[in-house]
């Protein structure tokens, strides 16, 4: 179904969609990239720029907004009719399908209800092991030190030099900076590798402590699908009007 395709990818950004952003923050580590850092970029690049979704989770992320009109909870609109109100004036449903629409409907709103108050408790969970993350933020701060002299090793690296995987032993290697700078970016590079490994400490930490919760959300999704795919005949009989305000537009997924 398709609006259902965004709400899966919504339910797997809680923890195991983080695994994405787990990787680029390693990837400092390495040059798999470094022809594209060298023609605009440096080694100590932005992590939370290029992944923005994974360093926002979960502190910075508000779930609601990755899909408003699903957690919108549709119908609760003050310019608009009650499913019960909506029904009442309706011609094309028969009793037996508005009775079995609105009981459907009654635990289409309580299973998204149940999906904002675990997505909130994965949140509190999260923050309380990680501090909101706080070691993002220090990564960051690591990784972009010294821009200057890490300008003067892209702009006059051979490609024998990106050619190094290792990040000290590429550092080592340059000729365009003196032993005193090479010791500066070795020093940083030993404190933002201590950082990534202490972040995916609390990864796990975090993995483990929600796992339970994550499950819980992946089913509770899984019921909104079920849900929406059992009265999709019955919103298609009752019009544009109705899918529109009730939450059963189609949206395209990403």
């Amino acid at each position: 179904m398709k609006r259902l395709a965004i709400l899966a990818v919504a339910g797997s950004l809680v923890v195991a969609g983080a695994t994405a952003g787990l990787s680029t923050v390693k990837a400092a580590e390495t040059k798999k990239s470094v022809e594209t850092v060298k023609k605009g970029s440096n080694k100590n690049i932005d992590f939370r720029e290029t992944d923005k979704d994974y360093f926002a989770y979960p502190d910075d992320m508000d779930f609601r907004e990755l899909d408003k009109n699903f957690f919108a909870y549709p119908g609760a609109d003050e310019d608009f009719p009650s499913l019960s109100e909506f029904l009442k004036n309706d011609k094309k449903l028969t009793k037996a399908e508005k009775k079995s629409l609105t009981e459907d409907y009654d635990k289409l709103e309580k299973t998204r209800r149940d999906i904002d108050e675990t997505a909130e408790e994965i949140e509190r969970i999260t923050n309380k092991i990680t501090d909101k993350w706080a070691i993002a933020d220090k990564i960051d701060e690591v990784a972009n030190k010294h821009q200057d002299i890490w300008d003067k090793v892209y702009e006059n690296a051979t490609d024998e030099d990106l050619a190094i995987e290792d990040n000290i032993e590429f550092i080592k290697s340059s000729k365009a900076i003196t032993d005193e700078e090479k010791t500066t970016l070795i020093k940083a590079e030993e404190e933002l590798r201590a950082l990534n490994e202490e972040h995916s400490k609390q990864y796990n930490k975090v993995e483990e402590a929600t796992k339970e919760l994550t499950a819980k959300l992946d089913s509770l999704y899984k019921d909104v699908e079920n849900l929406m795919d059992k009265m999709q005949p019955l919103a298609n009989k009752l019009g544009e009007e109705f899918k529109e305000n009730f939450g059963f537009a189609e949206i395209m997924p990403y």
